[in-house]
């Protein structure tokens, strides 16, 4: 049997997913991921083919900071478990956890 390869988009989506976990447990309570197998959703902010997510893997809703592109503005959006599609990787530059909604 070979060896199944990660494709360098799975690759870099479990990079930004970890990096905004240690920012998440720096500025914040980290999230408990929920009971079951999430291996399948990226925690965290992610870019996938020009689109900017959000995988929220705990079990409540929480508030995330969209950083705009081309302006110091941010929006904040109150998400819930599990994927959440924030517009295009033109629009958004970065999303963290800021709180519970």
């Amino acid at each position: 049997m070979g060896k199944k390869v990660s494709s360098p988009l799975r690759i870099a989506a479990a990079v930004l997913s970890a990096a905004a976990l240690v920012g998440t447990a720096l500025t914040s309570t980290a999230q408990a991921a929920p009971a079951g197998d999430v291996s399948a959703m990226a925690c965290g902010y992610y870019e996938a083919g020009g689109t900017a997510y959000y995988g929220h893997c705990g079990t409540n809703r929480i508030i995330i900071e969209i950083d705009l592109d081309w302006t110091t503005t941010e929006r904040y959006q109150c998400v819930g478990p599990g994927e959440t599609n924030l517009g295009s990787t033109d629009d958004i530059d970065f999303a963290h956890y800021v709180g519970d909604c």
